[in-house]
């Protein structure tokens, strides 16, 4: 029995692993469990055993990753003494993880430019608004602490710093990832993000 959960768990990371791939390769709508199968050299059917649709499955390679921007941003709970450093080195170690992990990039690029949120995906775009909600909260909150140590501006309203956070993260990862060459922002990616936090610092007295 125990022989048989094994194989069970290793053929549902064949079929994971190559659901990512061919994600990456055709677009979620283009793939069909039929190309997932043959990819993971295994049965359609073996396919269905372990996920009822696509979209389970989609969701499946997708929690299998921690993904920083949403999944990491507790770590944006404890920035004391300095909050907006803490933006800094959470958007640093974001782009990081993203460069330095085959795995999460994939997946960040499958969630920001292989799939078209409609049908049966129409779930995952909401799902994905609400992740998008919590981490502005987060960012609202921090910035208000940033207000009250007299780190940050005050004629930027944290709320209004939040959503420009979320904005900003937003637009810089999916121009990063079209960005394969190098040739647009990756080498720029340290800069951008130290202007942004710059730009919310209050004046040195």
């Amino acid at each position: 029995m125990r022989r048989t959960k094994e194989d069970s768990e290793r053929t549902r990371q064949q079929i994971l692993r190559a659901a990512r791939s061919e994600f990456t390769r055709r677009g979620v709508t283009r793939t069909t469990m039929q190309h997932i199968a043959g990819a993971a050299g295994v049965s359609r059917g073996a396919v269905y055993w372990h996920f009822a649709n696509k979209r389970e499955l989609f969701r499946a390679m997708r929690e299998q990753v921690s993904l920083p921007l949403f999944d990491r941003s507790d770590i944006l709970a404890d920035a004391s003494p300095d909050p907006l450093g803490a933006v800094e080195r959470f958007l640093r170690g974001m782009i990081d993880q993203i460069a330095t992990d085959r795995v999460t990039r994939r997946t960040f690029e499958i969630l920001s430019l292989k799939c078209e949120y409609v049908d049966e995906f129409r779930s995952e775009l909401v799902r994905h608004t609400r992740r998008c909600h919590e981490l502005m909260a987060r960012f609202s909150k921090l910035y208000r602490h940033a207000h009250e140590v007299g780190a940050m501006r005050d004629d930027i309203a944290p709320a209004t710093a939040a959503l420009g956070t979320c904005v900003f993260v937003t637009g810089l990862l999916r121009l990063w990832l079209m960005d394969e060459r190098g040739a647009l922002v990756r080498p720029e990616v340290d800069a951008l993000i130290a202007t942004h936090v710059a730009m919310l610092r209050a004046p040195a007295p």
